[in-house]
């Protein structure tokens, strides 16, 4: 704790330590608690706003941002205009503080060339005068800090720039700073410097080269290989041997994991080293690796039930519900509420939210696709709109069918019928060709083997009490691949574009992606409805189509709650009928 101001000026002007105390935030807190001098209050308060200031890159951070966006410290809380902090940057004679003083009026709506020439002439002295322990890890982290502060801040003012760099080359190998710290520095300034004579990056690729050649720092060779990489690009060479290299140390690294999954993370990253460097020979050899290599994962599953309290008062609640919604309404009302219910599904907003447990934080992750191949999209946590698709709109769905289809509201009849007079499926598609006759189809024709197939089998399902999983391939296999014909369809009716041309002239479709994202189709279909289609269809979240057109989905991954979630898609696209060109709700 400090007693006077001029104690806490002292201690500055002492410490020579590369790493920040701080217990000082601490303590310059506890002098203005006990201060009643209001202006000596205010100048305390002051060095409080300065210590916790944060000065990255050459910027100005502040500690912490609330959640309305308030940040703590800010500029706006120095009430004098700065003058303390100037008469603090021209008292202080410890290059450290006298650095970071002047960083800090630099970074300030007075900023002035001389604010930053003071700041970067205190770096260079400190960090040139700095003492520590060659291999201890925090101060040669720290060290990093104020290097790029003053490198960054070298280059705004366009100040001492060279000397800078002639100072860090003839550092490079005298055991000032750590391999791994040359490196990350070397990396920082090839990646951020900007009008840098060439000699300095081919002296960090000779230095590079002498550390890999003599195998110096073996901990740190994926570091200095993916450094020699970035040089090359400034230095306007081919980095293929590098690419080459660092697709061989992936290699190498995968050797000994090679009964663990995890080791398919090792080999996608020297796959994409070799397909940079267009080594084909390695490529093919990596990629058939990969694919034997998918044999040996075997995730375990690890199932959950949900039986708190809530969660029960959820389930008899729905339960009830659907008792009533079965008893009270028609089949045609039970179809309009499965396509405009807000209860049933997820909202929009809850399709690219995710979860990261904390406990995640201290390891690595991986997501795997259906067919074993690492995914590189996000969803690689706990995602809140699958939880809800698999504990509740399923359930719910479920239910409605299972007594729907019991008490004969809820069959293929029903469902073809309200298809055939509610939805656009049932407008006459047919054209005359080129020779004078009649050509065309309906799309309920198209899709009504499907919809019998599944509703014959789930009728014997319920009565035997059993849940089937082969039996409903053909059927879920079909509807799917009507759907993307349904929204192409769809599409093609509300003037939005379904094929582009590509540069040879060739016609080609568009991705079933984009017709999701087209202006068109989103602005004629509920954000919520493009969502579940998203989840449903896409990479987004189950990507049924993808599975089921390259045969990923095994027999396991079928069931009746699948169907049903298709349908229930079925039902909302078509939703609508033509009329001109135009689109309404049926």
């Amino acid at each position: 704790m400090f007693t006077t101001i001029q104690e806490y000026y002292q201690y500055l002007e002492n410490d020579k330590n590369i790493l920040n105390d701080y217990n000082v935030s601490l303590s310059l807190n506890g002098a203005i608690t006990k201060c009643d001098d209001p202006i000596l209050k205010l100048q305390w308060t002051y060095e409080l706003f300065f210590t916790d200031f944060k000065m990255e890159l050459g910027g100005i951070r502040p500690h912490f941002t609330n959640n309305d966006g308030q940040e703590y410290p800010n500029y706006a809380l120095f009430k004098d205009n700065l003058t303390y902090i100037k008469k603090r940057a021209n008292d202080t004679l410890n290059t450290k503080y006298k650095a970071k003083y002047n960083h800090l009026l630099w970074g300030s709506k007075q900023k002035h060339l001389d604010y930053a020439k003071e700041a970067i002439d205190g770096y260079f002295s400190f960090i040139q005068s700095v003492q520590f322990s060659f291999d201890d890890i925090k101060p040669n982290k720290a060290f990093e800090k104020y290097f790029e502060n003053l490198f960054a801040l070298a280059l705004q003012a366009n100040y001492r720039k060279e000397e800078i760099l002639q100072n860090f080359t003839l550092m490079l190998g005298t055991k000032r700073v750590y391999g791994y710290a040359e490196c990350a520095l070397m990396g920082f300034i090839a990646e951020n410097g900007k009008n840098i004579d060439k000699r300095f990056f081919e002296d960090f690729t000779n230095y590079a080269n002498k550390v890999l050649d003599g195998n110096e720092y073996p901990e740190f060779v994926e570091d200095y290989l993916q450094l020699q990489i970035i040089l090359c690009q400034k230095l306007n060479i081919s980095p293929k041997v590098y690419q080459n290299k660092l697709g061989d140390f992936y290699v190498e690294k995968a050797e000994p994991r090679k009964e663990s999954f995890a080791v398919h993370d090792t080999y996608i990253r020297a796959l994409s080293c070799y397909q940079k460097a267009g080594n084909k020979d390695k490529i093919e050899e990596i990629t058939v690796l990969l694919e034997k290599l998918k044999e040996n994962i075997n995730f375990k599953s690890i199932k959950v039930e949900l039986s708190d309290e809530m969660t029960q008062q959820w389930y008899s609640s729905r339960n009830q519900e659907t008792d009533k919604l079965i008893m009270d309404n028609t089949s045609k009302e039970i179809y309009e509420l499965i396509i405009a219910s807000d209860q049933i599904f997820p909202r929009a907003a809850v399709l690219n939210e995710e979860v990261r447990p904390t406990m995640l934080d201290l390891v690595n992750t991986m997501t795997f696709d259906i067919n074993k191949n690492i995914k590189n999209k996000r969803k690689s946590f706990i995602n809140p709109y699958l939880i809800h698709i698999q504990n509740f709109s399923i359930t719910t769905l479920g239910m409605i069918f299972q007594k729907g289809v019991k008490n004969g509201k809820v069959s293929f009849e029903t469902l073809r019928e309200y298809l055939q007079v509610n939805s656009w499926y049932g407008i006459d598609s047919s054209f005359i060709n080129a020779d004078g006759e009649k050509e065309g189809f309906n799309w309920i024709e198209l899709i009504s083997p499907s919809l019998s197939s599944f509703f014959t089998q789930f009728e014997i399902d319920i009565n035997l009490s059993k849940e089937g999983h082969q039996e409903y391939i053909l059927a879920v296999d079909s509807l799917v691949i009507k759907f993307e014909g349904l929204l192409r369809e769809f599409s093609k009716n509300i003037g939005a574009q379904t094929i582009e041309i590509k540069d040879n002239g060739t016609q080609e479709r568009i991705s079933f992606e984009k017709l999701l994202d087209n202006p068109k189709l989103t602005s004629t279909i509920p954000e919520d409805d493009i969502a579940l289609f998203k989840f449903l269809f896409t990479d987004n979240g189950m990507n049924l189509r993808n599975n089921i057109a390259h045969c990923f989905y095994k027999t396991n991954n079928y069931s009746p709650g699948l169907m049903i979630l298709v349908i229930a898609a079925v039902l909302k696209l078509g939703n609508y009928k033509f009329g001109n060109k135009k689109t309404e709700s049926c």
